[in-house]
């Protein structure tokens, strides 16, 4: 079959054509569609670019060393957000530190005001995620960014829903700590003050 045909495959359509029939053209449909999806969450978990293509790359070594195993009992995608989320853990662990974003967005380039402010608060936000628990920012941003449920989540992490709850609840807080302008400028004090 040809690549263009199996475009409009589902995915677990495409998934039983590797598996069953070892067309390999359905696999590699089926990482394509989702590469991006994969690597964006791995970025947004990771914080750094270098770490999210090495997660990607392992994860989609899982998948086509496990496809078999898939049981077709939760979506594809749900899957393939557990082997990416593992994939994340396993080189935070390794690399025991915080997360720091790679590329600094440029906001002094811009003669508009919006631009400046919306780039800063992108940053912002990275860095506030950067500070959160590995497991609080995967499951917050598989629920606000990929919009999965939380019942999803827990599939994706291995965790109990209660756990999921817990996490992005106790994660959103920490995030509203960690972006407060108050809490903002006392930190900006304590690091000036080092200097």
């Amino acid at each position: 079959m040809r690549i263009p045909d199996l475009e409009a495959s589902t995915d677990e359509e495409l998934v039983r054509g590797f598996v069953e029939h070892k067309d390999r053209d359905a696999l590699e449909v089926l990482l394509k569609r989702h590469e991006s999806r994969v690597y964006g969450l791995a970025y947004r978990i990771l914080g750094n670019r270098n770490d999210a293509l090495e997660a990607t790359q392992e994860t989609f070594l899982s998948v086509f060393r496990n496809i078999r195993k898939f049981r077709h009992q939760s979506a594809f995608a749900t899957w393939l957000y557990r082997l990416t989320s593992n994939a994340c853990y396993d080189i935070g662990r390794k690399l025991q530190r915080t997360p720091v974003p790679a590329e600094e967005v440029e906001t002094t380039s811009s003669d508009r005001p919006d631009r400046v402010e919306s780039a800063a608060g992108k940053i912002d936000i990275q860095r506030a995620l950067g500070g959160l628990l590995l497991e609080q920012r995967t499951a917050m941003i598989m629920r606000d960014v990929y919009g999965l449920s939380y019942q999803e989540i827990a599939e994706a992490t291995d965790a109990p829903l209660g756990t999921v709850k817990s996490r992005i609840a106790r994660g959103r807080e920490a995030m509203a700590h960690l972006l407060e302008p108050e809490s903002a400028q006392a930190r900006l004090s304590v690091e000036g003050g080092n200097s």
